[in-house]
């Protein structure tokens, strides 16, 4: 089975080969195509990861409740901690 499809970018079988090479052993063709091709570059990051594309970060809103939080949480330890001192 040829590693590069009609297209000229690698398949399946041929990104396989390459995520299963120690470093520095990938057949050279393979390592060189996907050096200059930025979809092979793409299909292989993606591949590789184990969840997939990254996820968008949480909605400021969420982000401010947290910190709100966390600030109220510290501000009532500190005032318990000094009506018992």
């Amino acid at each position: 089975m040829d590693p590069i499809d009609a297209r000229g970018c690698l398949t399946d079988g041929g990104l396989d080969t390459l995520s299963r090479a120690p470093v520095g052993k990938a057949p050279a063709e393979l390592a060189a195509h996907l050096a200059g091709c930025p979809k092979c570059q793409e299909r292989m990051l993606l591949a590789g990861s184990p969840r997939g594309p990254r996820k968008t970060p949480p909605p400021p809103w969420r982000v401010w409740i947290v910190v709100g939080a966390a600030l109220f949480l510290l501000i009532s330890v500190l005032l318990t901690l000094r009506r018992l001192v």
